[in-house]
């Protein structure tokens, strides 16, 4: 019987929690209101092949099917448990337990490539050759839209885990060949909330995960709101927000 993997660092239930609130909570549906506000007319082009690399339980492969907007999805991830609710939820997506650093498809095979919170946990050692297969696998004239923590600065707490500020996450973008187009953080309030709180998103532990609970009417209505008026303010060509804990890249090759 083969042994399930997860990806290192996160508890062993991770990937149910995440299938719990994936297409239904307030701060998913509202990153992926930001990243359609980001992608803008990408999102309108027939016949695109979409990857999500690290993607999870199927939550986004889910709604790029749903949605009718792309030909094919595929999707990888590191967690041979997170594949498997993955084919349950989306069984018309080409899924398959890979690392980012070796993806199993060839030189520019998709028009779109996503990733979720994901290169924060990749070592240290390893995001640039991972962030250059990402690179690899983009058709001409596609992007990389890439989502990951957001700091005032870059901070490191150990060698799988790093909340990045904008500079350096694109430099680190530009050192494996990848120019943005767009780079904005989001979650604007309540991060500038938990700030003064001085919270702030850590690497996930055995008891904490960092996968948003189950959140109360009044919060989920008031975060809703909060993240939907930030993707109407970035549907406009240029524009960014100045802080958040979420941190958004368009990225094409360079």
């Amino acid at each position: 019987m083969d042994v399930p993997v997860i990806a290192p660092g996160v508890p062993a239930d991770y990937y149910e929690r995440i299938a719990e609130v994936d297409e239904r909570h307030w701060w998913y549906r509202g990153m992926l209101a930001i990243e359609c506000a980001l992608l803008g007319e990408r999102l309108l082009r027939p016949g695109q092949r979409l990857l999500d690399v690290g993607c999870g339980t199927g939550g986004f492969l889910r709604w790029a099917v749903d949605s009718g907007r792309f030909a094919n999805v595929a999707g990888v991830d590191l967690g041979s448990d997170a594949i498997d609710y993955a084919r349950r939820r989306v069984p018309d997506a080409d899924l398959r337990v890979a690392p980012m650093r070796a993806l199993p498809y060839d030189d520019g095979s998709f028009h779109l490539v996503v990733s979720h919170d994901v290169i924060q946990h990749v070592h240290e050692r390893e995001v640039e050759q991972s962030l250059r297969e990402l690179r690899r696998v983009v058709a001409p004239g596609g992007a990389l839209l890439l989502r990951t923590n957001g700091s005032r600065r870059l901070r490191v707490e150990r060698d799988d885990w790093r909340a990045y500020s904008r500079e350096s996450l694109a430099l680190t973008l530009a050192q494996a060949g990848l120019r943005c187009e767009r780079i904005t953080y989001a979650n604007l309030a309540l991060s500038l909330l938990a700030a003064a709180r001085r919270r702030s998103p850590h690497a996930p532990t055995d008891i904490s995960s960092g996968v948003p609970s189950r959140d109360g009417r009044l919060k989920s209505a008031v975060g809703s709101r909060l993240l939907s008026t930030e993707a109407r303010w970035l549907a406009r060509p240029g524009r960014s927000l100045p802080f958040g804990h979420n941190l958004l890249a368009l990225t094409v090759p360079a």
